[in-house]
């Protein structure tokens, strides 16, 4: 399968790197294609600007400034976003990958007036992340990181896409153990993806 990492993270140590390390490697020993943007390495745009905003609408042009990673996303089978989870969201230059990229006629397309997903080759999806928080309080909050990912994305996918959410809470309270069962976790998970 391939397989596209969606990774967010500016710092070059920290457990964020470590989570993204072990879902790139667990996916390649498993036999994986693995497409890895590292939207910070690359120095993605995640401004969506007055130009970009005009020609949204207009499938014959919107695509023209980030073309290259709409190949990649339509080139793939799934998708693994790996990310912290900042106040109660995608950091920043995340967000501005799903302004700028998931535009009409790549994410979505209208067929008849109607409303119809754009990335039917998308047959799996999952969110890796970290939040500051503990569980309950995400919770109290609706948690809008893990609908976002599991519910909004969803939609935009193939049909019958299968949806993950790898999740470890509480990391501002973190201990050695807690990251490792973690990266366990993922790593299990990776590896029969």
């Amino acid at each position: 399968m391939k397989v596209h990492v969606i990774y967010a993270y500016p710092l070059k140590t920290g457990l964020a790197v470590d989570i993204h390390n072990t879902v790139v490697s667990s996916l390649i020993e498993a036999g994986h294609e693995v497409d890895d943007l590292d939207l910070y390495a690359e120095n993605f745009d995640p401004i969506l600007n007055e130009e970009d905003r005009t020609i949204y609408h207009d499938v014959t042009i919107n695509q023209r400034r980030i073309k290259p990673y709409v190949d990649r996303l339509q080139a793939a089978d799934a998708v693994v976003l790996c990310h912290p989870v900042w106040n109660f969201g995608w950091p920043a230059m995340l967000k501005g990958y799903f302004d700028r990229v998931f535009l009409p006629d790549v994410s979505f397309k209208m067929v008849d007036g109607k409303l119809m997903p754009g990335l039917a080759n998308i047959r799996k999806l999952t969110s890796v992340t970290t939040y500051g928080v503990d569980r309950l309080r995400a919770l109290y909050l609706f948690d809008p990181p893990r609908s976002n990912a599991t519910r909004f994305l969803r939609v935009v996918c193939n049909k019958k896409v299968k949806v993950d959410y790898l999740a470890l809470y509480g990391i501002n309270n973190m201990t050695e153990a807690r990251a490792a069962k973690f990266l366990a976790k993922v790593r299990k998970e990776m590896l029969a993806f």
